[in-house]
Protein backbone atom coordinates (compact mmCIF):
# COMPACT_ATOMS: atom_id res chain seq x y z
CA UNK A 1 0.00 0.00 0.00
CA UNK A 2 2.36 2.44 1.15
CA UNK A 3 4.51 1.85 -2.29
CA UNK A 4 1.13 1.82 -4.33
CA UNK A 5 1.33 5.64 -2.73
CA UNK A 6 4.52 6.31 -3.40
CA UNK A 7 4.36 5.64 -6.66
CA UNK A 8 0.88 7.85 -7.17
CA UNK A 9 3.21 10.86 -5.79
CA UNK A 10 5.72 10.29 -8.04
CA UNK A 11 3.30 10.64 -11.03
CA UNK A 12 1.84 13.49 -9.43
CA UNK A 13 4.90 15.21 -9.40
CA UNK A 14 5.90 13.82 -12.93
CA UNK A 15 2.34 15.60 -14.07
CA UNK A 16 3.56 19.27 -12.52
CA UNK A 17 6.56 18.85 -14.92
CA UNK A 18 5.22 18.27 -17.99
CA UNK A 19 1.54 17.10 -18.41
CA UNK A 20 -0.50 19.54 -16.39
CA UNK A 21 0.83 22.54 -18.44
CA UNK A 22 0.24 20.80 -21.61
CA UNK A 23 -3.17 19.53 -20.89
CA UNK A 24 -5.26 18.58 -23.91
CA UNK A 25 -7.81 21.33 -24.60
CA UNK A 26 -11.60 20.97 -24.38
CA UNK A 27 -13.04 19.39 -27.84
CA UNK A 28 -16.34 21.24 -28.79
CA UNK A 29 -18.54 20.62 -31.68
CA UNK A 30 -18.25 23.70 -32.84
CA UNK A 31 -14.52 22.99 -33.36
CA UNK A 32 -14.71 19.81 -34.87
CA UNK A 33 -17.06 21.33 -37.20
CA UNK A 34 -14.60 23.54 -38.25
CA UNK A 35 -11.86 21.27 -38.47
CA UNK A 36 -14.44 19.06 -40.28
CA UNK A 37 -15.15 21.99 -42.99
CA UNK A 38 -11.19 22.37 -43.65
CA UNK A 39 -10.91 19.18 -44.16
CA UNK A 40 -13.73 18.96 -46.25
CA UNK A 41 -12.20 22.20 -48.29
CA UNK A 42 -9.72 20.23 -49.34
CA UNK A 43 -11.01 17.22 -50.51
CA UNK A 44 -13.41 15.99 -53.66
CA UNK A 45 -17.16 14.98 -52.39
CA UNK A 46 -19.50 12.98 -54.31
CA UNK A 47 -17.41 10.12 -55.50
CA UNK A 48 -16.75 6.61 -54.36
CA UNK A 49 -14.47 7.27 -51.23
CA UNK A 50 -14.92 10.56 -48.25
CA UNK A 51 -13.54 9.52 -45.32
CA UNK A 52 -12.99 13.13 -42.65
CA UNK A 53 -11.10 12.07 -39.25
CA UNK A 54 -11.00 14.24 -36.52
CA UNK A 55 -7.80 13.49 -34.64
CA UNK A 56 -7.01 16.63 -32.33
CA UNK A 57 -5.20 15.31 -29.14
CA UNK A 58 -4.95 12.05 -30.62
CA UNK A 59 -0.78 12.16 -30.36
CA UNK A 60 -0.83 13.51 -26.92
CA UNK A 61 -3.23 11.06 -25.38
CA UNK A 62 -1.08 8.41 -27.10
CA UNK A 63 1.47 9.64 -25.45
CA UNK A 64 -0.07 10.01 -22.38
CA UNK A 65 -1.45 6.40 -22.02
CA UNK A 66 2.13 5.04 -23.01
CA UNK A 67 4.32 7.24 -19.99
CA UNK A 68 2.17 6.90 -17.44
CA UNK A 69 2.51 3.46 -16.86
CA UNK A 70 5.96 3.35 -17.67
CA UNK A 71 5.93 6.00 -15.13
CA UNK A 72 3.90 3.89 -12.33
CA UNK A 73 6.32 0.73 -12.76
CA UNK A 74 9.36 2.59 -11.89
CA UNK A 75 7.73 3.72 -8.59
CA UNK A 76 10.56 4.86 -6.17
CA UNK A 77 13.68 2.88 -7.83
CA UNK A 78 16.68 5.80 -7.25
CA UNK A 79 18.03 4.24 -10.89
CA UNK A 80 14.53 4.48 -12.79
CA UNK A 81 14.69 8.85 -11.05
CA UNK A 82 16.52 9.90 -14.19
CA UNK A 83 13.70 8.05 -16.91
CA UNK A 84 10.80 9.49 -14.92
CA UNK A 85 12.46 12.85 -15.42
CA UNK A 86 13.12 12.38 -19.09
CA UNK A 87 9.57 11.17 -19.55
CA UNK A 88 8.32 14.07 -17.90
CA UNK A 89 9.66 15.98 -20.29
CA UNK A 90 8.79 13.94 -23.09
CA UNK A 91 5.36 16.15 -23.55
CA UNK A 92 6.93 19.43 -23.30
CA UNK A 93 9.36 18.37 -26.27
CA UNK A 94 7.20 16.68 -28.52
CA UNK A 95 4.87 19.67 -28.16
CA UNK A 96 7.93 22.27 -29.28
CA UNK A 97 8.66 20.20 -32.31
CA UNK A 98 5.02 20.10 -33.66
CA UNK A 99 3.94 16.54 -32.75
CA UNK A 100 0.89 17.97 -31.00
CA UNK A 101 -0.30 19.56 -34.40
CA UNK A 102 -1.62 17.42 -35.79
CA UNK A 103 -5.97 18.06 -35.98
CA UNK A 104 -7.29 15.97 -38.52
CA UNK A 105 -6.99 13.63 -41.48
CA UNK A 106 -9.54 13.00 -45.11
CA UNK A 107 -9.34 11.17 -48.17
CA UNK A 108 -11.57 11.26 -51.42
CA UNK A 109 -11.58 9.51 -54.53
CA UNK A 110 -13.32 10.13 -57.42
CA UNK A 111 -13.55 8.09 -60.49
CA UNK A 112 -12.98 9.78 -63.96
CA UNK A 113 -13.95 8.68 -67.42
CA UNK A 114 -10.98 7.76 -68.58
CA UNK A 115 -11.27 4.84 -66.59
CA UNK A 116 -8.39 6.37 -63.67
CA UNK A 117 -9.38 7.76 -60.08
CA UNK A 118 -9.04 11.55 -58.53
CA UNK A 119 -7.22 10.87 -55.58
CA UNK A 120 -6.87 13.70 -52.68
CA UNK A 121 -5.92 13.51 -49.18
CA UNK A 122 -5.41 16.32 -46.60
CA UNK A 123 -3.52 16.39 -42.93
CA UNK A 124 -4.94 19.31 -41.42
CA UNK A 125 -2.80 20.72 -38.75
CA UNK A 126 -2.74 23.63 -36.27
CA UNK A 127 -0.72 26.68 -38.22
CA UNK A 128 1.53 27.11 -35.08
CA UNK A 129 3.57 24.67 -35.88
CA UNK A 130 4.22 24.74 -39.67
CA UNK A 131 7.89 25.90 -39.20
CA UNK A 132 8.96 23.45 -36.77
CA UNK A 133 11.46 20.94 -37.22
CA UNK A 134 8.95 17.91 -37.51
CA UNK A 135 7.15 19.12 -40.41
CA UNK A 136 9.72 21.25 -41.90
CA UNK A 137 11.76 17.34 -42.07
CA UNK A 138 8.45 16.08 -43.30
CA UNK A 139 7.55 18.03 -46.01
CA UNK A 140 10.10 21.58 -46.24
CA UNK A 141 9.13 24.99 -46.86
CA UNK A 142 7.12 26.58 -49.55
CA UNK A 143 5.97 24.38 -52.74
CA UNK A 144 8.15 25.18 -55.58
CA UNK A 145 9.23 23.93 -58.99
CA UNK A 146 12.27 20.99 -57.79
CA UNK A 147 14.96 20.70 -59.85
CA UNK A 148 15.63 17.30 -58.80
CA UNK A 149 12.36 15.68 -60.64
CA UNK A 150 15.06 16.39 -63.89
CA UNK A 151 17.27 13.67 -63.15
CA UNK A 152 15.12 10.75 -63.18
CA UNK A 153 16.44 8.61 -66.26
CA UNK A 154 13.68 8.08 -68.77
CA UNK A 155 13.44 3.94 -67.65
CA UNK A 156 12.85 5.22 -63.84
CA UNK A 157 9.54 3.29 -62.79
CA UNK A 158 9.39 4.39 -59.62
CA UNK A 159 10.15 7.97 -58.18
CA UNK A 160 10.14 9.86 -55.03
CA UNK A 161 10.87 13.50 -54.69
CA UNK A 162 10.45 15.85 -51.63
CA UNK A 163 11.25 19.23 -49.96
CA UNK A 164 11.96 17.34 -46.62
CA UNK A 165 14.86 18.97 -44.38
CA UNK A 166 16.97 16.76 -43.51
CA UNK A 167 18.84 19.11 -41.59
CA UNK A 168 15.93 20.00 -39.86
CA UNK A 169 15.44 16.24 -38.68
CA UNK A 170 18.93 15.92 -37.14
CA UNK A 171 18.77 18.94 -35.35
CA UNK A 172 15.47 17.67 -33.66
CA UNK A 173 17.53 14.11 -32.91
CA UNK A 174 20.13 16.22 -31.37
CA UNK A 175 17.70 18.23 -28.59
CA UNK A 176 16.06 15.25 -28.12
CA UNK A 177 19.28 13.64 -26.94
CA UNK A 178 20.31 16.30 -25.12
CA UNK A 179 16.98 17.27 -23.33
CA UNK A 180 15.63 13.77 -23.03
CA UNK A 181 18.02 11.61 -22.63
CA UNK A 182 19.69 10.32 -19.47
CA UNK A 183 23.09 12.01 -18.90
CA UNK A 184 24.58 8.10 -19.33
CA UNK A 185 22.99 7.74 -22.72
CA UNK A 186 23.79 11.51 -23.88
CA UNK A 187 27.66 11.00 -23.03
CA UNK A 188 27.86 7.97 -25.03
CA UNK A 189 25.89 9.38 -27.88
CA UNK A 190 28.05 12.01 -28.42
CA UNK A 191 30.76 9.77 -27.77
CA UNK A 192 29.56 7.76 -30.64
CA UNK A 193 29.45 11.62 -32.59
CA UNK A 194 32.93 12.30 -31.96
CA UNK A 195 34.06 9.08 -32.57
CA UNK A 196 32.45 8.99 -36.56
CA UNK A 197 34.02 11.84 -36.79
CA UNK A 198 37.90 10.78 -35.68
CA UNK A 199 38.05 7.35 -37.01
CA UNK A 200 35.98 7.68 -40.18
CA UNK A 201 36.27 11.48 -40.87
CA UNK A 202 32.36 11.55 -40.71
CA UNK A 203 30.71 14.91 -38.89
CA UNK A 204 27.45 14.22 -39.40
CA UNK A 205 26.58 17.51 -37.65
CA UNK A 206 28.49 19.49 -40.78
CA UNK A 207 27.28 16.82 -43.20
CA UNK A 208 23.14 17.63 -42.33
CA UNK A 209 24.14 21.26 -42.66
CA UNK A 210 25.35 20.69 -46.03
CA UNK A 211 21.92 19.79 -47.21
CA UNK A 212 19.60 22.21 -48.97
CA UNK A 213 16.24 20.37 -48.53
CA UNK A 214 15.68 18.81 -51.59
CA UNK A 215 15.86 15.24 -52.86
CA UNK A 216 14.67 12.09 -54.39
CA UNK A 217 14.83 8.71 -54.50
CA UNK A 218 14.39 6.37 -58.40
CA UNK A 219 14.16 2.78 -59.29
CA UNK A 220 14.67 1.90 -62.54
CA UNK A 221 14.12 -1.02 -64.77
CA UNK A 222 15.91 -1.65 -67.92
CA UNK A 223 14.31 -2.27 -71.05
CA UNK A 224 17.13 -4.04 -72.81
CA UNK A 225 18.88 -6.02 -70.55
CA UNK A 226 17.83 -8.80 -67.94
CA UNK A 227 19.30 -10.46 -65.02
CA UNK A 228 19.02 -13.88 -63.27
CA UNK A 229 17.30 -13.51 -59.98
CA UNK A 230 19.71 -15.87 -57.55
CA UNK A 231 17.92 -19.02 -56.23
CA UNK A 232 17.31 -22.37 -56.97
CA UNK A 233 15.17 -24.22 -59.14
CA UNK A 234 13.80 -23.27 -62.48
CA UNK A 235 15.29 -19.90 -63.98
CA UNK A 236 13.46 -16.95 -63.38
CA UNK A 237 14.79 -13.73 -65.65
CA UNK A 238 13.70 -9.98 -64.54
CA UNK A 239 15.05 -6.53 -66.31
CA UNK A 240 17.99 -5.54 -65.13
CA UNK A 241 17.56 -3.30 -62.20
CA UNK A 242 18.97 -0.12 -61.11
CA UNK A 243 18.72 2.49 -58.28
CA UNK A 244 19.89 6.50 -58.40
CA UNK A 245 18.74 8.98 -55.44
CA UNK A 246 20.41 12.35 -55.03
CA UNK A 247 19.95 15.50 -52.33
CA UNK A 248 20.70 19.02 -53.32
CA UNK A 249 23.67 20.24 -51.56
CA UNK A 250 25.69 23.84 -50.31
CA UNK A 251 29.07 22.21 -50.76
CA UNK A 252 31.15 19.71 -50.98
CA UNK A 253 30.91 17.99 -47.61
CA UNK A 254 28.67 15.37 -48.34
CA UNK A 255 31.55 14.05 -50.36
CA UNK A 256 34.44 14.23 -48.61
CA UNK A 257 32.93 12.50 -45.72
CA UNK A 258 32.25 9.84 -47.68
CA UNK A 259 35.25 9.47 -49.61
CA UNK A 260 36.63 9.88 -46.49
CA UNK A 261 34.71 6.87 -45.12
CA UNK A 262 35.80 4.86 -47.92
CA UNK A 263 39.31 5.59 -47.35
CA UNK A 264 39.31 4.40 -43.64
CA UNK A 265 37.65 1.00 -44.23
CA UNK A 266 41.07 -0.15 -46.36
CA UNK A 267 39.45 -2.80 -48.47
CA UNK A 268 37.25 -0.22 -50.65
CA UNK A 269 38.56 2.05 -52.89
CA UNK A 270 37.74 5.06 -55.87
CA UNK A 271 38.56 5.12 -59.15
CA UNK A 272 37.56 8.33 -61.90
CA UNK A 273 35.62 6.89 -64.53
CA UNK A 274 35.68 10.76 -66.34
CA UNK A 275 32.89 13.46 -66.42
CA UNK A 276 33.36 14.08 -62.68
CA UNK A 277 31.67 10.16 -61.63
CA UNK A 278 33.47 8.47 -59.28
CA UNK A 279 33.29 4.76 -58.98
CA UNK A 280 33.49 2.98 -55.29
CA UNK A 281 35.30 -0.21 -56.00
CA UNK A 282 33.98 -3.33 -54.11
CA UNK A 283 36.74 -5.89 -52.91
CA UNK A 284 34.51 -9.16 -53.90
CA UNK A 285 32.07 -9.49 -57.23
CA UNK A 286 28.52 -9.08 -56.91
CA UNK A 287 25.94 -11.39 -58.41
CA UNK A 288 23.34 -8.33 -59.90
CA UNK A 289 24.50 -4.94 -61.13
CA UNK A 290 26.06 -3.10 -57.94
CA UNK A 291 29.21 -0.51 -58.83
CA UNK A 292 28.34 1.87 -56.93
CA UNK A 293 29.17 6.05 -58.03
CA UNK A 294 28.37 8.93 -57.27
CA UNK A 295 29.15 12.82 -58.13
CA UNK A 296 27.90 16.42 -57.62
CA UNK A 297 26.60 17.76 -60.72
CA UNK A 298 24.54 21.47 -60.39
CA UNK A 299 24.64 21.59 -56.66
CA UNK A 300 23.05 17.95 -56.61
CA UNK A 301 24.97 15.15 -55.29
CA UNK A 302 23.92 11.74 -56.90
CA UNK A 303 24.58 8.41 -55.98
CA UNK A 304 23.36 5.42 -57.97
CA UNK A 305 24.03 1.96 -58.25
CA UNK A 306 26.07 1.97 -61.44
CA UNK A 307 28.11 4.98 -63.17
CA UNK A 308 25.89 4.21 -65.98
CA UNK A 309 22.62 5.02 -64.12
CA UNK A 310 24.48 8.41 -62.89
CA UNK A 311 25.42 9.31 -66.21
CA UNK A 312 21.99 8.82 -67.31
CA UNK A 313 20.41 11.26 -64.80
CA UNK A 314 23.14 13.77 -65.72
CA UNK A 315 22.20 13.64 -69.27
CA UNK A 316 18.18 13.31 -68.22
CA UNK A 317 18.66 16.62 -66.08
CA UNK A 318 21.01 18.35 -69.00
CA UNK A 319 18.99 17.37 -72.11
CA UNK A 320 15.45 17.35 -70.28
CA UNK A 321 15.53 14.13 -72.10
CA UNK A 322 14.37 12.09 -68.94
CA UNK A 323 11.28 10.72 -66.98
CA UNK A 324 9.80 13.78 -67.27
CA UNK A 325 10.15 13.94 -71.35
CA UNK A 326 8.43 10.73 -71.49
CA UNK A 327 4.53 11.08 -72.95
CA UNK A 328 3.46 7.80 -70.05
CA UNK A 329 4.79 10.49 -67.21
CA UNK A 330 2.97 13.87 -68.88
CA UNK A 331 -0.27 11.50 -68.78
CA UNK A 332 0.25 10.54 -65.19
CA UNK A 333 0.69 13.94 -63.69
CA UNK A 334 -1.90 15.69 -65.98
CA UNK A 335 -3.81 18.32 -64.16
CA UNK A 336 -1.58 18.15 -60.98
CA UNK A 337 0.36 20.71 -59.76
CA UNK A 338 4.04 21.07 -60.70
CA UNK A 339 4.85 23.41 -58.31
CA UNK A 340 4.95 21.54 -55.04
CA UNK A 341 6.57 19.82 -52.19
CA UNK A 342 7.12 16.33 -53.53
CA UNK A 343 6.01 13.94 -56.32
CA UNK A 344 5.58 10.13 -55.96
CA UNK A 345 5.37 8.11 -58.79
CA UNK A 346 5.03 4.31 -59.73
CA UNK A 347 4.64 3.17 -63.30
CA UNK A 348 2.20 0.35 -64.17
CA UNK A 349 4.92 -0.98 -65.84
CA UNK A 350 6.74 -1.59 -61.71
CA UNK A 351 4.22 -3.59 -60.49
CA UNK A 352 3.95 -5.93 -63.44
CA UNK A 353 7.36 -6.96 -62.91
CA UNK A 354 7.54 -7.09 -59.27
CA UNK A 355 4.65 -8.86 -59.60
CA UNK A 356 5.38 -11.27 -61.99
CA UNK A 357 9.26 -11.92 -60.47
CA UNK A 358 7.52 -13.06 -56.82
CA UNK A 359 4.91 -15.28 -58.09
CA UNK A 360 7.78 -16.64 -60.85
CA UNK A 361 10.02 -17.17 -57.40
CA UNK A 362 7.06 -19.10 -55.85
CA UNK A 363 6.50 -21.50 -58.90
CA UNK A 364 10.30 -22.88 -58.95
CA UNK A 365 8.68 -25.51 -56.84
CA UNK A 366 7.98 -27.88 -59.47
CA UNK A 367 4.85 -30.02 -57.39
CA UNK A 368 3.07 -27.26 -55.82
CA UNK A 369 4.50 -23.76 -57.07
CA UNK A 370 1.71 -22.51 -59.46
CA UNK A 371 -1.07 -23.53 -56.76
CA UNK A 372 0.53 -21.45 -54.51
CA UNK A 373 1.83 -18.61 -56.57
CA UNK A 374 -2.11 -18.76 -57.25
CA UNK A 375 -2.97 -18.44 -54.31
CA UNK A 376 -0.84 -15.83 -53.07
CA UNK A 377 -2.01 -13.98 -55.74
CA UNK A 378 -5.95 -14.36 -54.71
CA UNK A 379 -5.16 -13.52 -51.43
CA UNK A 380 -3.13 -10.22 -51.26
CA UNK A 381 -5.53 -9.13 -54.34
CA UNK A 382 -2.55 -8.02 -56.48
CA UNK A 383 -3.45 -5.51 -59.35
CA UNK A 384 -1.14 -5.76 -61.85
CA UNK A 385 -1.09 -2.76 -64.04
CA UNK A 386 -1.24 -0.66 -60.48
CA UNK A 387 0.20 2.95 -61.24
CA UNK A 388 -0.13 5.93 -59.48
CA UNK A 389 0.97 9.72 -59.40
CA UNK A 390 0.79 12.33 -56.56
CA UNK A 391 2.24 15.19 -55.17
CA UNK A 392 2.30 16.75 -51.86
CA UNK A 393 1.51 20.51 -51.20
CA UNK A 394 2.32 22.28 -47.70
CA UNK A 395 -0.30 24.94 -46.85
CA UNK A 396 -0.78 27.16 -43.76
CA UNK A 397 -3.11 24.53 -42.12
CA UNK A 398 -1.93 21.41 -43.40
CA UNK A 399 -0.47 19.20 -45.80
CA UNK A 400 -2.33 18.63 -49.04
CA UNK A 401 -1.97 15.12 -51.49
CA UNK A 402 -3.44 15.18 -55.09
CA UNK A 403 -3.00 12.41 -57.29
CA UNK A 404 -4.13 9.92 -59.75
CA UNK A 405 -4.11 6.55 -59.84
CA UNK A 406 -5.35 3.30 -61.29
CA UNK A 407 -6.77 1.41 -58.29
CA UNK A 408 -10.38 2.66 -57.16
CA UNK A 409 -12.48 3.12 -54.07
CA UNK A 410 -13.50 -0.77 -54.03
CA UNK A 411 -9.87 -2.04 -54.68
CA UNK A 412 -8.66 0.11 -51.81
CA UNK A 413 -11.18 -0.72 -49.21
CA UNK A 414 -10.83 -4.66 -50.25
CA UNK A 415 -6.83 -4.23 -50.34
CA UNK A 416 -7.21 -2.88 -46.70
CA UNK A 417 -9.51 -5.75 -45.12
CA UNK A 418 -7.50 -8.56 -46.85
CA UNK A 419 -4.13 -6.72 -45.95
CA UNK A 420 -3.59 -8.48 -42.98
CA UNK A 421 -4.61 -11.83 -44.46
CA UNK A 422 -2.50 -10.60 -47.47
CA UNK A 423 0.64 -10.17 -45.03
CA UNK A 424 0.23 -13.24 -43.52
CA UNK A 425 -0.34 -14.97 -47.05
CA UNK A 426 2.82 -13.35 -47.74
CA UNK A 427 5.08 -14.60 -44.41
CA UNK A 428 3.10 -17.91 -43.89
CA UNK A 429 3.27 -19.47 -47.64
CA UNK A 430 6.86 -19.26 -48.33
CA UNK A 431 7.34 -20.67 -44.77
CA UNK A 432 4.82 -23.39 -45.51
CA UNK A 433 6.36 -23.91 -48.90
CA UNK A 434 10.16 -24.38 -47.36
CA UNK A 435 8.58 -26.64 -44.14
CA UNK A 436 7.02 -28.74 -47.10
CA UNK A 437 10.00 -29.08 -49.53
CA UNK A 438 12.03 -30.28 -46.33
CA UNK A 439 9.50 -32.67 -45.04
CA UNK A 440 9.35 -34.76 -48.73
CA UNK A 441 12.81 -34.31 -49.02
CA UNK A 442 13.27 -36.25 -45.88
CA UNK A 443 10.45 -38.48 -46.67
CA UNK A 444 12.57 -38.94 -50.18
CA UNK A 445 15.81 -39.96 -48.50
CA UNK A 446 14.08 -42.40 -46.43
CA UNK A 447 13.22 -44.47 -49.42
CA UNK A 448 16.65 -44.26 -50.81
CA UNK A 449 17.44 -45.59 -47.06
CA UNK A 450 15.24 -48.51 -47.91
CA UNK A 451 16.32 -49.39 -51.32
CA UNK A 452 19.69 -49.58 -49.69
CA UNK A 453 18.80 -51.52 -46.87
CA UNK A 454 16.94 -53.97 -49.90
CA UNK A 455 20.22 -53.60 -51.96
CA UNK A 456 22.14 -55.52 -49.54
CA UNK A 457 19.69 -58.02 -48.25
CA UNK A 458 19.82 -59.11 -52.10
CA UNK A 459 23.82 -58.44 -52.85
CA UNK A 460 24.22 -60.99 -49.60
CA UNK A 461 21.73 -63.74 -50.55
CA UNK A 462 23.29 -63.46 -54.39
CA UNK A 463 26.70 -63.58 -53.53
CA UNK A 464 27.22 -59.99 -55.31
CA UNK A 465 30.43 -58.15 -54.71
CA UNK A 466 31.10 -54.07 -54.84
CA UNK A 467 30.62 -52.70 -58.28
CA UNK A 468 28.19 -55.41 -59.38
CA UNK A 469 25.01 -54.66 -61.29
CA UNK A 470 21.76 -54.52 -58.88
CA UNK A 471 19.31 -56.39 -61.00
CA UNK A 472 16.03 -54.08 -59.67
CA UNK A 473 12.96 -56.98 -59.67
CA UNK A 474 15.36 -58.90 -57.32
CA UNK A 475 15.55 -55.83 -54.69
CA UNK A 476 12.35 -54.99 -54.86
CA UNK A 477 11.31 -58.49 -53.74
CA UNK A 478 13.00 -57.11 -49.85
CA UNK A 479 10.86 -54.19 -50.41
CA UNK A 480 7.64 -54.62 -48.10
CA UNK A 481 5.47 -52.88 -50.65
CA UNK A 482 6.95 -55.19 -53.51
CA UNK A 483 7.74 -52.04 -55.55
CA UNK A 484 9.65 -48.99 -56.52
CA UNK A 485 8.47 -46.15 -53.98
CA UNK A 486 7.50 -43.10 -54.81
CA UNK A 487 9.41 -39.89 -54.83
CA UNK A 488 6.83 -37.11 -53.12
CA UNK A 489 7.77 -34.38 -55.37
CA UNK A 490 7.87 -36.78 -58.85
CA UNK A 491 11.60 -37.72 -58.51
CA UNK A 492 13.05 -40.69 -60.12
CA UNK A 493 14.70 -43.32 -58.79
CA UNK A 494 18.43 -45.08 -59.70
CA UNK A 495 19.34 -47.83 -57.85
CA UNK A 496 23.07 -47.92 -58.72
CA UNK A 497 25.29 -50.90 -58.62
CA UNK A 498 26.25 -52.05 -55.55
CA UNK A 499 28.75 -49.82 -53.15
CA UNK A 500 27.06 -46.73 -54.66
CA UNK A 501 24.29 -45.17 -52.89
CA UNK A 502 20.74 -45.08 -55.01
CA UNK A 503 19.67 -41.65 -56.26
CA UNK A 504 16.86 -39.25 -56.75
CA UNK A 505 16.64 -37.43 -60.26
CA UNK A 506 15.36 -33.81 -57.51
CA UNK A 507 18.33 -32.51 -56.42
CA UNK A 508 19.30 -32.34 -53.03
CA UNK A 509 17.42 -35.59 -52.50
CA UNK A 510 20.27 -38.16 -51.91
CA UNK A 511 22.38 -40.20 -49.03
CA UNK A 512 25.36 -39.18 -47.95
CA UNK A 513 27.99 -40.58 -49.28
Amino acid sequence: MFNALKRLAVLGLVSGMGWAALAAPEKSPALSKQRYDLILANLDAGGDLLVVANMEGWIRDAVQSLVKPITLMGGNDPEFRSVIECLGKLPGFLDKNGFYGLQGFGMSMVPRTDGLNDLKSFVARDPAVTWTPLWLAMVGGKPRTLACTDFLPADTELAQTGTGECGALWKMVRSGVAELGTPVFAVSFNSKISALATNWGVNLDKVFESTAGEGFFSIQFSRTKTMAVPGSGAPVSMPEPAFLMGTAVKDNTVVEALEAAVAKTGMLSITNVGDGIKVIKLPVPIPFPFQPAYTVHQGFFLFGSTPDGVAAGIKAFQDKTGLVATPEFKKAVKGLPMVNNGLAYMSPRFMTIVTDVQKAVISRDPAQGAKMAGLMDEMIGYKKDMSVSKVFLNKRDGVAVEGISSAGAKEMAASVMIAPVGLLAGIAIPSFMKARSTSQSNACINNLRMLEAAKEQWALENKKAMGDTVMAPGVLKYLGMGRMPMCPQGGRYTLNVIGKNARCSIPGHQLRE
